[in-house]
């Protein structure tokens, strides 16, 4: 198996595992992470869209394992399934995180107020989609196809690390570094291991991880504004 197939194979059961301890409350119990039980009118969508998540997260582990193990033709096959599971995500996501605010307006994430917040969770979709759309069209180029739905995956790991005591431990529950932190943690974690394992910096790797590492400062920048607190203000009327 070649050393950067493996990186990315690992990859997807850390994130698996990462998605299932954070999330145990929900997928053992049927609850927030906090105990409490979700509000009947968001469980439809809230289970379509944890759904699609964890979908995504067993599908990017299958496929890297899939190419590792030389199985390129049932990844190919397979690999469709992004479009269905991508656009469930998609369109689920904004869905959640606004009516989540929209019923408890007045919580408080990673020291943000819920309106703040909406912002950040939009971000993390809007990468999301970003870096699989780049990635679908690029999928016979493995060098650009590859980093693009890693950091598909790493945009929508923060759901999972967030609610991970030793995660919050570590890098805080205060805005950027409280959310974003452990994700570009793991970005770079990996960056430095493919560099070390393959003896080159992948310029596409790189790039992705940059790009997400930006966006992610300004989006955390932008919701502390007066211009994005108004907008919030319009977009969650009832």
């Amino acid at each position: 198996m070649k050393a950067d197939r493996l990186l990315y194979t690992s990859a997807g059961a850390i994130f698996l595992v990462l998605t299932v301890v954070g999330f145990q409350h929900y997928i053992f119990g049927g609850k927030h992470f906090d105990g409490s039980p979700i509000d009947p009118t968001m469980l439809v969508i809230v289970v379509a869209h944890s759904t699609a998540i964890f979908a995504w997260f067993l599908l990017f582990f299958l496929q890297s394992l899939l190419i590792a193990t030389k199985n390129r033709r049932i990844h190919q096959k397979l690999g469709w399934s992004v479009l269905v599971i991508a656009t469930a995500i998609a369109v689920t996501g904004p869905i959640v995180a606004t009516h989540s605010v929209r019923l408890v307006p007045q919580q408080v994430v990673f020291d943000w107020p819920g309106p703040r917040f909406l912002l950040v969770m939009y971000a993390e979709i809007a990468l999301y989609v970003a870096f699989v759309f780049i990635g679908v069209l690029n999928r016979k180029r493995p060098r650009v196809h590859r980093p693009m739905m890693l950091m598909a995956s790493l945009s929508l790991i923060s759901g999972a690390t967030g609610r991970i005591p030793l995660v919050s431990s570590i890098f805080g529950e205060h805005h950027w570094m409280g959310i974003f932190g452990p994700v570009v943690g793991i970005g770079a974690v990996l960056l430095l291991l493919h560099w070390a394992l393959t003896r080159k910096l992948e310029r596409e790797f790189a790039l992705s991880f940059a790009a997400l590492l930006f966006a992610t400062v300004v989006a955390s920048t932008l919701a502390d504004t007066a211009v994005w607190s108004n907008l919030a203000g319009v977009i969650l009327r009832p």
